[in-house]
This record gives structure tokens, sequence and C-alpha cells, in this order.
């Protein structure tokens, strides 16, 4: 044996492959969690699946193309309406979009051509847009402790949310109890502002459990008012001049199911002795309820309940703007999606007293979204810059008194439609946000 040489020592052997071993294995299990971790969010409305599901975007130019689209609303099960958001709404000349499930799109194909209606695919495979819209699940979960509004949050991380803002700004918000769902669940409120007293504007958002941008909305426009009061001097007027009584998030039944069962729904989730379950809460309310827009149907996804303010949300909301009645100078409902400022009426091809102040305000509003981010917005009354909708919210608060009343389409057009990707909640924040600093003046000034 050479000086230099040394025995190989067997423990030492053994020892140096088990530290291997105990790396890789510590590597493998992290990547493990990480894929678990992606996995329970981002496939976490898995027990509905919807693969090679397509939207369709449909261009009906005869009375025949209507009838032939109106026939497809008799099964929910394989058909959903998009835009506009029932058969009914369909119009000649005007593009509708349509989900079919993967079972029945070879034969609807052919039947379009058949019929020989010109029509595209929108999203080839709404699957993979669900496992996709959460695409800033590398950024989850809390930012050194802080929370990411950014991201779209659960039901209990939406409520918890709510009693830390109020504790963090006790001076500025109030966290209140708003209703009991059906499910019972606590649906909660914060109002805020530097006093109570003042005229107050209202805003509600998630009502339809799949429009997840609402709510992100919601968050984010409460934040930036309670995080630059006294910074921002827009924000500051805001916050000094107005109440703000928000609902983050209303349909939570609703929202929780599309977390944990199906991505598409859109409903309550309240059950009448029929064999369908939920209500579509913005067709519920006491304005012309049960009328064209609004279906009698259970198994619709535009059913307007058993009666008016069946759902205890809505009841709750009335409630509200029954009590306040002459004090709420401004409403908002924010929804999902097409890019939209409408106000009333939607319930009739009516148009409101102050009809050119509301297409005032929301032209001044959309101008200030496309110098903000480009975007393009549009605006008019419901029956002309949308479809007719019975029971809504907002031609309700408009009939109670409230000036500024509105129903806000935020982002997009239809590329993503109800799954918009997280990486837009921002830009939908910070134009947005600017089109409430327009509506905000109007509601302060006219007070």
């Amino acid at each position: 044996m050479k000086p230099t040489d040394h025995p190989i020592d067997k423990h030492q052997i053994y020892f140096c492959t088990f530290l291997h071993l105990l790396i890789l294995m510590t590597a493998s299990i992290q990547i493990a969690f990480s894929y678990l971790y992606t996995f329970l969010i981002a496939g976490v409305v898995a027990n509905k699946r919807f693969d090679k599901h397509q939207v369709l975007t449909l261009y009906p130019t005869t009375p025949e193309h209507l009838s032939f689209i109106q026939d497809l609303e008799n099964d929910n099960n394989i058909v959903d309406f998009w835009s506009p958001d029932d058969a009914t709404s369909v119009r000649i000349n005007e593009k509708v979009d349509v989900r079919f499930s993967s079972a029945v799109l070879g034969n609807i194909k052919m039947k379009l051509q058949e019929q020989k209606m010109d029509y595209e695919v929108k999203i080839a495979n709404l699957q993979q847009l669900i496992d996709e819209q959460l695409d800033l699940k590398q950024t989850r979960g809390s930012k050194n402790g802080s929370y990411d509004y950014n991201v779209y949050h659960t039901y209990d991380e939406i409520q918890q949310w709510i009693a830390d803002t109020a504790n963090q700004y006790p001076n500025l918000a109030r966290k209140s109890f708003f209703a009991t769902s059906t499910e019972r669940r606590n649906v909660d409120m914060l109002t805020i502002g530097k006093s109570t007293d003042k005229p107050i504007f209202l805003i509600d958002c998630g009502v339809h459990a799949r429009e997840w941008i609402s709510p992100a909305f919601c968050q984010c426009f409460i934040n930036r008012m309670l995080s630059q009061y006294g910074v921002d001097p827009q924000v500051t007027r805001m916050m000094d001049e107005m109440t703000w009584m928000i609902i983050p998030l209303l349909n939570v039944d609703g929202y929780e199911y599309t977390w944990a069962n199906d991505r598409m729904w859109r409903k309550t989730r309240s059950k009448y002795d029929t064999f369908c379950t939920g209500v579509d809460a913005n067709r519920n309310f006491d304005i012309n309820w049960s009328g064209e827009g609004a279906s009698t149907e259970p198994c619709s996804n535009t059913y307007c309940g058993p009666s008016v303010e069946s759902e205890p949300v809505v009841k709750a909301l009335s409630d509200i703007i029954r009590k306040y009645k002459g004090n709420i100078q401004g409403y908002i409902a924010f929804h999902s999606y097409s890019q939209v400022f409408v106000y009333p009426y939607s319930y009739a091809y009516e148009d409101t007293e102050n009809a050119a102040q509301l297409n005032d305000v929301s032209s001044r509003a959309a101008s200030a979204i496309q110098q903000t981010t480009s975007k393009i917005y549009t605006f008019g009354p419901g029956y002309e810059s949308m479809y007719l909708v019975s029971g809504g919210s907002k031609d309700w608060a408009y009939q109670m008194g409230v000036p500024l009343s509105y129903t806000i389409e935020l982002r997009d057009t239809g590329k993503y439609g109800f799954l918009l990707p997280e990486s837009q909640i921002d830009g939908t924040c910070q134009e947005m946000f600017q089109a409430m600093i327009m509506l905000a003046e109007e509601a302060i000034t006219n007070t």
C-alpha cells in the first residue's frame, strides 16, 4: 500500500449513500408536495370536468336560426348559454356564446352547417382553461404575511379577510352580519368611510357564482380605499364624502360550489321540492318578477325562483335598500363578462328620467378605463346594451330611488369568459378603480 492510500471505510460508503438517498428523497418529497399543493388549488374544481367542452359563438341571421337556438335551451346538461344568459334573449344579427358538452358537439356543428348558420370556436377546450385560470399559483398564499389581491380566494379566505380588514382599519372599516345563506353560511358586509352617516354608495359582488372576477375586484377596491386614505386625495374625498356599504361576496353557497364541485355553477343552492337546484338571484328582485328575460323553469340558469325575494341574500339586499331609501345615491352590482356599463332599464324597452345623466357618467367612466389600460367598455340601458332581464337588482334599486344604479360587466369580451386568468385581476382592478372615481364624483356632486 502506498503511503498516500487509505483503506476504504465501508461505514463511510454506507453513510454517504444514505445521505445521497436522503437528499434525493427530500427533493422528491418537496416536488411531490409542490404538485399536491398545485393540484389542491388549481384542480380544486375537479369533481365535475369539462374536457373537450367548447364555447361556440353563433351568428343567427334568420328567424329559423333564432328558433334553432331557442330550442337548444331544453337541456341545461349539454347546453349552457354564456352571453346572453338564456335563449329567450337571443336576437337576430347579434352573436351568441354557448357552451356545448363534448357529447353533443359533433352533432351540433353538423346541424349548424345544415342551418347554414355561421359560427366560430371561441374556447376549444373548457377544461384546459379551467386548469390554467389560476396562472399565478406560484405566488399563491401570503406574501410576507400579506393578503394577495392578485389571486382568487375561497369563501373561507374571503371571510377571514373581511374580519382581518375590519381589525386592521378600525377607524375606517366596520364588519357587520348581512345574511345567512340557504346552506347556513354567513354573508358579511364591510362598511367603509370616515363616518357612517354620509350618503351611501352600495355595492355587491358575486351574485352569480362562476363570475370570480367580481368578488376579486370588490376586495382590491376595498383595500385600495382603505390603504390610500389620507394618501391619495381622490380616495380621501371618496371616503370623507360617502359611506360605502359593500358585500364582497353575495352568493356564498354558489361560490363555494364552484370551488368544490362545478366551476360553471351560476345560481344559488336553494331547493324548493324540484328536481333542479338553485335560483338566479339576479332574477329574484321585485321588479317585473318572472317577466321577460327570466325563466319559471327550475332547471334554467335564469330561474326566477318560486316567489319574489325567495333567496335570503336577495331579501337581505332588498331590506338594506328599503331601510336606507332616500339616502343611497349609488348602487352597483358587479358581474362578468362583456365589459359593459349597464343602467336601467333592463326589464322593459323604457328609459329612466335621468337617462342622459347615466349615459354621460358611463361615457366618462369608459374613457377613464381606456386611458388607463386601453380596454374598451361600452354602455347603455340594459335593453339596448345587453338584453332583457326581469327581476334584476339595478332596476329595482332605481325604482326605489337610487339615481346612479348600475350593473357593471367586468372583463373580458369572451376569450376567457367566466374563466378570466388571475394575471388579469390587477389590470381589471386598475381600470375599474378609475371608473369608480368618476361614479363616486357624480354621486358626491349630486348629493
